[in-house]
């Protein structure tokens, strides 16, 4: 007899059945247990894994006790995790209103180092900074011109000849392609001169091919500094994560960005092998896939209209209108190098507005009209990246590569630009709190900490603090209703409480970075483990943080009327019929054409079952 089916048998006749507890959904059930061991720890992870639904929940031990609320009924893998001791793995089945007790002891075991980042980087040996990257001009210049972007565990990941080396200096600098997106010709490069300049090229081909040549064994930066965890926050903290399993037909997902619509569904952008859009209803584990008509696109921002449709921008598109219940997607297509979306956000007036990183522009969808325009951003190689619509009605853009945060009125046309502290500096996503105050990460600097940042947009006050993690890349920094500013950062959640000056960190249950937050109208926290599960089985993925299990009154995700990712929320308007076209848009006039090809009528076909 299989092992582990004796196993999950001999556990059903272990554990007791008890009450239904007041603090589980109907239908749900709930296990508690204790985790011990041969020497002290704090704050141990476990996983209970639903073998059907794939659905994993992450809770941590509080003085050695945990629990765990709210889960599917079905067969479960229990593993408990904790660095420095050996895993304990048991099969338990999950009663509908039942719950579960199950105890577990952890034997310590010497651990090797690790490095730090989300990023998995299989047979790379970690090493002290300092060892890895020698003091000195090439140093120097690596930290501002190139980690800075890429961050410090890149370089020693690709290992190459001078030669190699000295054409990717060409392709930073010089006005040719950049990110493989086709920038037209005359388009600024990606590293600005004020940060490298020609005369430093000899001095960084020479650190690079000393310290990284073809020859040196694959590295990464080491974790030195563990941070301090707050058991107490842990133990009442609860992860869900929702995966979306690789297979031969759709390997490599890869998750980017995730939002709501008014029924509490959840949706989610799909850039991997087979590109596309993920519906997710988080009250039952079901989803479902809608193929991007052009098989290489690469959905990026996403956003849901009043009416359920959903919109998103990226690659070869700088728009796409998906309509769930026919499977239609119209296609705003890029008709010039460059012109691709990226963020999507809605106005309170139902114009869609969208940020154009490669080329360096802003974009307005009108509803009425069905028309688009552009508008220039005021700096060159500012590269528009995170975007935000306050309530009144003001753009707020952060400079990917120019170290500002910018507002833009649509009425008046006119910029305003926020230079940040951090100089130079990469800026990925902005939020907004209650107040109007803007907050945004730095994502990086030549800085060994990532910093959060608030902009006051009444005096123009900037300020940055670092956060409690070395090496942190901030991606996204989101207000929850109660003005706690949320960061999501490599491997970790960061609760900053703004009138005690505190911050509480949530470890992920994976190694990942997480690229955009979307909070519940509870304080729920959804993100994307978008590096966690790339290869292998795991596939991508939707995940929740509730920061108190016992608070939840629904598995639904609904946004608050306040929350700026709602803007739509008093909207009375009318809907854009989607009608399975691509429109191209030149001057801001639109034209129609029919939409060809396979994937297009595979996803039609797909989609003829949606309800």
């Amino acid at each position: 007899m299989n092992h582990k089916f004796f196993y999950f048998f001999m556990s059903l006749a272990f554990f007791t059945i008890q009450n239904t507890f007041a603090d589980t959904l109907p239908g749900m059930g709930k296990i508690t247990g204790s985790v011990k061991s041969d020497a002290p720890f704090i704050a141990a992870q476990i996983d209970l894994h639903h073998i059907e639904k794939e659905i994993i929940y992450t809770v941590f031990s509080n003085k050695g006790q945990f629990r765990a609320v709210n889960l599917f009924p079905g067969r479960y893998e229990i593993t408990v995790r904790k660095k420095g001791f050996e895993e304990q793995s048991k099969l338990i089945y999950i009663t509908a209103d039942g719950s579960r007790t199950s105890d577990f002891y952890l034997k310590s075991k010497a651990e090797p180092p690790t490095y730090v980042r989300g990023i998995n980087l299989p047979d790379t040996k970690p090493v002290p900074y300092d060892i890895l990257y020698p003091e000195g001009k090439g140093r120097d210049i690596v930290e501002k011109a190139c980690n800075v972007c890429h961050g410090p565990n890149y370089i020693p990941s690709l290992p190459q000849p001078r030669e190699a080396g000295d054409g990717v200096i060409d392709r930073m600098i010089n006005q040719t392609s950049w990110m493989g997106l086709g920038i037209e010709d005359g388009m600024p490069s990606a590293v600005p001169p004020e940060i490298f300049d020609e005369g430093e090229r000899e001095i960084l081909l020479d650190y690079l091919s000393e310290h990284f040549h073809e020859d040196t064994e694959l590295r990464a930066v080491q974790k030195e500094i563990e941070p301090i965890l707050n058991e107490n926050a842990l133990g009442k903290a609860m992860f869900i994560e929702y995966r979306f399993v690789n297979t031969d037909e759709r390997p490599h997902r890869w998750t980017q960005e995730i939002q709501f619509d008014r029924s509490g569904n959840v949706w989610v952008t799909e850039r991997g092998s087979k590109p596309g859009i993920v519906w997710l209803d988080p009250r039952t584990g079901e989803y479902k896939d809608y193929l991007d008509p052009d098989p290489k696109g690469s959905p990026h921002g996403l956003a849901v209209d009043f009416d359920g449709t959903v919109w998103w921008a990226g690659r070869n598109v700088f728009l796409a209108h998906l309509d769930p219940k026919s499977g239609k997607i119209d296609q705003y297509a890029v008709t010039q190098f460059g012109f691709h979306g990226h963020t999507p956000v809605f106005a309170s007036n139902g114009d869609l507005w969208f940020s154009m990183l490669p080329s360096n522009k802003i974009g307005q969808w009108n509803r009425k009209s069905d028309t688009i325009k552009y508008y220039e951003a005021p700096v060159s190689r500012a590269r528009p990246y995170g975007f935000i619509i306050d309530k009144n009605n003001k753009i707020w853009f952060a400079e990917y590569h120019t170290s500002a945060v910018t507002r833009f009125d649509p009425l008046t046309e006119k910029f305003e630009r926020f230079p940040v502290l951090s100089k130079p500096a990469s800026i990925r996503r902005l939020g907004i709190d209650s107040k109007g105050i803007v907050w945004f990460g730095v994502y990086g600097s030549p800085d060994r900490q990532g910093k959060l940042g608030r902009v006051d947009p009444k005096t123009g006050q900037v300020k940055e603090m670092n956060l409690p993690v070395e090496f942190s890349n901030p991606y996204d920094a989101w207000a929850d209703d109660d003005d706690n500013i949320w960061v999501s950062t490599d491997n970790y959640l960061i609760k900053y409480v703004q009138e005690d000056d505190l911050m509480t960190l949530f470890p992920t249950p994976t190694r990942t970075d997480m690229p955009k937050m979307s909070i519940t109208r509870e304080g729920a926290i959804w993100f994307t483990p978008r590096n966690a599960g790339l290869y292998g089985k795991l596939g991508g993925a939707a995940s929740v943080l509730y920061p108190d299990m016992d608070s939840i009154t629904t598995l639904g995700a609904y946004y608050s009327s306040q929350n700026t990712a709602n803007n739509l929320s008093d909207f009375q308007g009318s809907s854009a019929i989607v009608k399975g076209i691509v429109k191209i848009s030149e001057g801001g006039k639109v034209s129609e054409e029919e939409v060809r090809g396979e994937a297009y009528d595979q996803n039609i076909k797909e989609s003829d079952t949606f309800n």
